[in-house]
């Protein structure tokens, strides 16, 4: 529209754009309601964006109340330093003696010590994996693998990067000591069946840069700590497995994780020695779970409270604070259903452990969710079983309902996807676009109205001129006659 009340009353002297700007402003109010009816819905749009994901929070918390988590136990050992244990939701209550003999190594060899920018002769170096059995290496069921050294790779570290970059499940690394730069090759995996056999086709004439000093056979290559062999591959160590025994019983394993001996059971083996390996119940992860669930709760609270705020004025005159769904049945709906998923019964569930509230989960004088944990812990001593059975499945009419599931169906209806909330929001929306189309039509006809006014009032403006004008001359006439007669 253009500037209200611009240029007008000039000639006349009258006060012609106040007026204008009077009018126009009556003739705006029904538009300023249409907007703040817009605003309203779009703010409603924003109260229930932010009840959904409060409720979806709430969903989430109370998805993580499994039976699992109300039957966990933690593994305990008398000394960690011989080794620890972690049980999963597979493990019962176990009590053993465990002795360590020794730890699972991986194979490893070193070779006599060479200038690192050595020039080696050219050939193949084959790796094969295996054991020793009997005094001799049995080749394992793994493809061996040749390294091909040409002029590109003869040095050591060439030699290295070769090596690694097979896979093989073999790893070298150059060591450098005061005799100069030597090749250490390691098995990837302990064990004793992880050994491996380096074999060699030397191009040359041998001598000290031949590719034979890296030949290696884990079944006769002397040991590193006995000096070793100057011009060979030595055994550093020796692929071995871990042996221990529990409860007596002799065990070995080919790594240090055990997982196969005790099920649901991960024993970290860490030296030799005596420990005692035990689980026990753990409250800490359904302790958890329940505290999610209040602090779910309690946020979703906040926020259908900050919606929903209908204060009274603290100002005689004024209006109080006010929420954007304040007296809106939805909130109240949602609040009212909640606090009953936390007394009521679950359905087949039975002693002394039917409900949250039986759990310690309860309101403080705030209408805020607690958790009482003297009372929860207390519980889980008492009767772990029974306090698992409330999150498990349950007869429910034809099926089985869980806790989770009595929550998801009280508040699926309102957070899925055209569900209440979403059919709420999406009738704002059209709200909206209604409003939009009644402030366009109201603003053009506001623009053809302050035309009319401008049009009349600059017809006024132009007719007051002139009659000023007609007024003025005549004055001067009067005055001119009243000379003539003197």
């Amino acid at each position: 529209m253009a500037s209200v009340g611009s240029a007008l009353g000039v000639g006349s002297g009258l006060e012609l754009s106040t007026l204008l700007s009077n009018l126009m402003a009556a003739e705006k109010v029904p538009l300023t309601k249409l907007q703040a009816q817009a605003t309203s819905a779009q703010t409603k749009i924003s109260a229930l964006g932010q009840l959904k994901s409060s409720l979806s929070s709430l969903l989430t918390a109370a998805a993580g109340l499994t039976p699992e988590k109300f039957t966990g136990l933690v593994g305990s050992s008398s000394d960690s330093s011989v080794a620890f244990i972690t049980a999963d939701n597979k493990a019962g209550k176990i009590s053993h003696k465990l002795d360590v003999t020794s730890l699972a190594q991986a194979e490893k060899a070193v070779s006599g010590a060479l200038a690192n920018d050595a020039q080696l002769n050219t050939g193949t170096l084959t790796i094969t994996l295996g054991k020793v059995e009997n005094g001799s290496f049995v080749a394992g069921e793994a493809e061996a693998k040749s390294v091909v050294i040409d002029a590109t790779n003869n040095t050591l570290s060439g030699l290295r990067d070769a090596i690694n970059k097979t896979e093989m499940g073999v790893t070298a690394s150059l060591v450098t000591d005061s005799s100069g730069s030597r090749l250490v090759l390691a098995s990837s995996t302990t064990g004793a069946a992880n050994a491996f056999q380096v074999t060699s086709s030397d191009s040359g004439t041998g001598g000290s840069q031949s590719l034979d000093r890296f030949a290696y056979d884990p079944a006769t290559a002397p040991p590193y700590a006995s000096g070793g062999s100057p011009t060979g591959m030595s055994q550093l160590q020796a692929g071995a497995d871990a042996l221990f025994k529990l409860d007596g019983m002799e065990v070995t394993s080919a790594t240090n994780t055990v997982t196969s001996v005790l099920d649901g059971i991960t024993i970290t083996l860490q030296k030799s020695g005596t420990t005692t390996i035990a689980t026990n119940p753990s409250a800490s992860g359904g302790a958890a779970a329940l505290q999610s669930l209040v602090t779910a709760y309690n946020a979703f609270l906040n926020v259908a409270a900050a919606l929903s705020a209908n204060a009274p004025s603290e100002t005689r005159g004024k209006a109080g604070a006010t929420g954007p769904l304040a007296g809106d049945g939805l909130v109240r709906d949602l609040t009212a259903r909640m606090r009953n998923e936390i007394f009521s019964p679950m359905q087949g569930a039975t002693g002394p452990y039917t409900t949250l509230a039986s759990l310690g989960v309860g309101f403080d004088q705030d209408g805020a969710l607690t958790l009482d944990t003297d009372k929860f812990n207390k519980a889980m001593t008492a009767d772990p079983g029974a306090v698992s059975r409330l999150f498990t499945p349950q007869p429910f009419g034809e099926g089985t309902q869980s806790l989770v599931e009595r929550f998801t169906a009280q508040l699926s209806p309102y957070t899925d996807s055209k569900g209440v909330i979403d059919g709420r929001t999406d009738g704002l929306k059209s709200t909206i676009k209604t409003l939009e189309t009644q402030q366009n039509q109201m603003s053009n006809r506001l623009e053809q109205i302050e035309a009319r006014y401008r049009r009349q009032f600059t017809a006024l403006d132009s007719m007051l001129t002139q009659l000023n004008n007609t007024g003025s001359f005549l004055t001067q006439q009067i005055e001119a006659l009243k000379n003539l007669n003197k």
